[in-house]
């Protein structure tokens, strides 16, 4: 599975609510991006647009837990300006239904600017709790890339969860490598109890041809290097279905179809989540539909087992 905050790239997910939390654009499905790395445009290499992506997941019983819907709008240059997602969950009796929406504007090909809400209600076997969370993006760019961002985040109501990629303060850098590929995203938040922002987490990317071939994703809490999320990713030579994104405009390159990813974890929840798919493809040799087999070790029986996924293209 992929992951990414506010369009992460931390592919270890243990719940199905956490794919929404952590990222729309890549959420668990296949997805990639064309060879321009400035280029935000919503097509995998030259195919079509991509308008509504469904997923639904089921754990090893045949069990739906989590089932998701995103539509994509975008603007007359074809980048995306609106992101809409809603998701059911299903965990362990609690029943959460979650809604994010982004906004997202440009100067020339690159973002400039981002507003967004995430809504969130979650019945419990005891309680039932609910929360709103306006957001707001800046991007910040330099030499034709977006170099950095800050994001602030404003809740009212009883989060579930309290502190997520969507509810949190954060800012962020990125680094490029001589090809225009980003090299290094480093994301720091405003962690309760502490002052300042706070290093959370340096992802770094190593490319292959017109893929992305491997993620490093450490975390960290105070400044402590908590856990490291290694992925290696697998293509063949199909297109993907649409962008991958770590940040809404920011693409990572990938041209060609995820076959397979496998996420190493180590520190404090050390494990390993391998990721297949099969897939159909329509006759501009884009996704129609994936099923993505999960395979968790240690195994869990409430985790992620399947996954259907299907595409709709403008």
């Amino acid at each position: 599975m992929n992951q990414s905050p506010t369009f992460r790239l931390h592919p270890l997910t243990t719940f199905a609510l956490l794919v929404l939390l952590t990222i729309p654009f890549i959420s668990c499905t296949k997805s990639g991006s064309s060879s321009n790395k400035n280029d935000s445009t919503g097509t995998g290499g030259n195919g079509a647009l991509l308008t509504k992506e469904v997923l639904v997941a089921a754990n090893s019983s045949g069990t739906t837990i989590d089932s998701i819907v995103t539509t994509y709008q975008y603007n007359v240059k074809n980048e995306p300006s609106i992101l809409q997602q809603t998701s059911t969950s299903s965990i362990s009796g609690d029943v959460i239904t979650t809604s994010l929406s982004y906004n997202m504007t440009y100067s020339g090909n690159l973002v400039t600017s981002l507003t967004g809400s995430y809504t969130e209600s979650v019945q419990t076997p005891s309680e039932t709790v609910s929360s709103t969370t306006q957001i707001s993006t800046t991007f910040q760019s330099s030499g034709g890339q977006v170099v950095s961002y800050i994001q602030t985040a404003s809740t009212s109501g009883t989060p579930f969860i309290p502190l997520t990629p969507e509810t949190g303060n954060d800012s962020a850098l990125l680094t490029y490598d001589g090809s225009g590929n980003v090299s290094t995203y480093t994301i720091y938040e405003v962690q309760p109890g502490l002052t300042g922002y706070q290093l959370a987490s340096q992802e770094n990317f190593t490319y292959s041809s017109s893929d992305l071939s491997q993620s490093v994703n450490i975390i960290y809490v105070a400044g402590i290097a908590i856990d490291t999320f290694t992925t290696v990713y697998q293509y063949n030579t199909k297109l993907s279905s649409a962008p991958l994104y770590i940040v809404p405009g920011i693409a990572v390159i990938s041209l060609n179809d995820l076959t397979q990813s496998v996420v190493t974890e180590t520190g404090s929840n050390a494990g390993t989540v391998t990721t297949a798919y099969t897939t159909t493809y329509n006759s501009a040799n884009q996704p129609s539909s994936s099923k993505a087999t999960v395979t968790t070790t240690p195994s869990n029986p409430g985790t992620i087992a399947t996954e259907n996924i299907t595409y709709t293209y403008q």
